[in-house]
């Protein structure tokens, strides 16, 4: 491993362990439960243990780095290293920014997190739509339905237009968000078009394919 390899890894760690120092931090003033899930309007209506904030971050990072060994295409992942490394950096620092909100209101009795999770996934559709085109064929990152996994072509195409759908569907998002005070009425409609409509093009695209066979 290269210093430059390390010093770029050190930078997901950071993103990793902030948080949970955070928490581990603040551990004996929090409550012992924490919220996890929040409704369109930002109040939470889920919780769960505060040791979830330190086993999903840990458990996301760990799985990251041991998917490119374990994927039977795994030499395919030398052909978009570059990419998933910002995959892992945009999902880390979803995950890690996220995590200190929710700890940072409840240090400061707001109970109520706003338009700052739709917001947030929103900005995560437009920032994994710059990189989604750019996979490689694997069988863990990316729209891995039948027709994708048996045609390298399907796949290729089906992400280009995923990437395209997914940032566009991101911007799209925020600036509903400004217009609609539900986010739910944004965010189902949007999730809807950016998973189905890549999933029926790369059907039709490989029935296309295999009829020219």
């Amino acid at each position: 491993m290269t210093f430059q390899t390390i010093r770029k890894e050190l930078i997901i760690i950071l993103l990793t362990a902030l948080p949970i120092i955070y928490l581990l931090v603040n551990w004996s003033v929090l409550p012992d439960r924490l919220p996890v899930h929040f409704d369109g309007n930002g109040e939470p209506n889920g919780y769960g243990s505060k040791l979830v904030f330190i086993f999903l971050p840990l458990g996301l990072y760990l799985l990251l780095i041991v998917v490119p060994f374990i994927d039977p295409r795994k030499s395919n992942y030398e052909l978009f290293s570059s990419t998933y490394f910002k995959i892992r950096i945009i999902l880390s620092a979803f995950l890690g920014l996220l995590n200190t909100v929710v700890i940072y209101n409840e240090l400061h009795g707001i109970s109520k997190i706003g338009s700052f999770v739709p917001i947030s996934v929103f900005i995560l559709f437009t920032l994994l739509g710059i990189y989604m085109g750019n996979i490689s064929p694997n069988y863990f990152v990316g729209i891995k339905v039948p027709w994708t996994l048996n045609n390298d072509e399907v796949w290729i195409r089906t992400h280009k237009l995923a990437g395209k759908l997914w940032f566009w569907g991101g911007i799209l998002g925020i600036v509903s968000l400004f217009f609609v005070k539900n986010a739910a009425l944004v965010m189902l409609p949007i999730i809807i078009v950016i998973t189905v409509v890549p999933i029926v093009y790369s059907y039709i695209i490989y029935q296309k394919i295999a009829n020219q066979l």
